[in-house]
């Protein structure tokens, strides 16, 4: 019984647009293909568990978080304010969490609330202060393959680069992005998703909310 239950609830719930590094992360790092990096051990579309197991692997502590409305609350919402009835569940997944790696850096992740749950949308490193701008430029190319011919540079004091996928960022849109502004005092490198990503979830927030909305009489 409790099976058919279930089965029921997830025909219920839409499915969230499978992609890799927005819904589901990778399952390992591909050169040149920011959707697949890991930052910090950390990727694109991971869930709250598999944060989470990344965090107890590398024994990092929470220094901040914040939960917000589930994508059901959000489509629930979004009936009653056009006139429908429905109870709130009052449920939450995490939105924002800022993390102490434990070795003078942190990471800033943030999250989308999907229909199964939260999924990181950004990811950022500040690292501690005292590497180099030339050690960060082979750290980092070394990970990720070389960076867009067209973004880097390198003085004494800081390393500027972007990943996106191309050989050349600018101009680009709608891409994955890596960008790295580091130097000796610390900087910060971020991991991020196309813009536009958070407009698909909305979109499905809407569609699912009209599905499910009250039904009015046309009138002239």
């Amino acid at each position: 019984m409790l099976y058919l239950i279930s089965l029921a609830l997830a025909a219920a719930q839409p499915a969230a647009p499978f992609q890799i590094g927005v819904t589901a992360p990778a399952l390992q790092t591909s050169v040149g293909n920011p959707a697949t990096f890991d930052l910090g051990g950390f990727r694109l579309g991971m869930s709250e568990a598999d944060v989470e197991a990344v965090m107890k692997a590398r024994g990092m502590k929470v220094q901040r978080a914040m939960r917000v409305t589930t994508f059901e609350d959000n489509v629930r919402g979004l009936v009653n304010v056009r006139g429908g009835q429905l109870a709130m569940r009052g449920g939450s997944v995490l939105g924002e969490a800022d993390l102490n790696d434990g070795k003078g850096g942190r990471v800033m992740l943030r999250f989308l609330a999907w229909p199964d749950g939260a999924r990181v949308r950004s990811i950022a490193y500040l690292p501690p202060a005292g590497t180099d701008p030339t050690g960060w430029r082979s750290l980092l190319t070394g990970k990720y393959g070389p960076a867009a011919s067209d973004s880097v540079s390198v003085d004494s004091n800081e390393l500027h680069a972007r990943w996106c996928g191309r050989a050349r960022c600018v101009g680009v849109f709608g891409a994955f992005a890596l960008s790295a502004d580091v130097g000796p005092d610390g900087g910060v490198i971020a991991l991020s998703q196309p813009d536009g990503t958070g407009d698909r979830l909305k979109v499905l927030v809407e569609a699912e909310a009209a599905r499910r909305g009250p039904r009015g009489t046309p009138a002239l």
